[in-house]
């Protein structure tokens, strides 16, 4: 995956930028959330890596992913969560510290289609050894990752 700064869309080599943030900021936490729109033939996902320095703003990395529209909203929802997982094992097998959270696109609420899959995403996530949050605290994936995939 192509990464590229949320700020001047310019692309980055995502292994060197993030240890060189994390050399200059180490107390900075790291955030990762995914999040996808079907946009006329297709399914477009973005993929959003966070590097957050406490009340002092946020460092916006992101890719996205462009798929043939994908029409079962479950399995376009479940996609989301395995490219979040994706993402963070990537940078686990690269020696970068975990993220704080993998924030999850998916809703608390019964009354959203996301929610039937909400403890099953959960329990993906933490079983893969990540905290996990969803909406309304899943920030990440909720709000930037919802503005890259549009």
């Amino acid at each position: 995956m192509q990464f590229k700064s949320l700020t001047n869309r310019k692309d980055i080599d995502l292994i060197p930028y993030i240890n060189y943030h994390f050399e200059q900021y180490p107390e900075d936490k790291l955030y990762i959330g995914t999040d996808s729109q079907n946009v006329g033939n297709y399914s477009v996902y973005g993929v959003v890596l966070v590097l957050h320095r406490n009340n002092r703003g946020g460092h916006v990395l992101f890719t996205t992913i462009k798929l043939p529209r994908i029409h079962d909203k479950h399995v376009r929802l479940w996609q989301e969560v395995e490219y979040s997982v994706d993402l963070a094992e990537y940078l686990k097998s690269m020696n970068i510290k975990a993220p704080e959270f993998i924030d999850i696109d998916f809703n608390i609420d019964p009354k959203y289609a996301s929610n039937s899959l909400l403890l099953s995403a959960m329990g993906y996530v933490r079983g893969m050894g990540y905290e996990v949050r969803a909406k309304p605290d899943s920030l990440v994936a909720s709000y930037v990752a919802d503005i890259v995939c549009r």
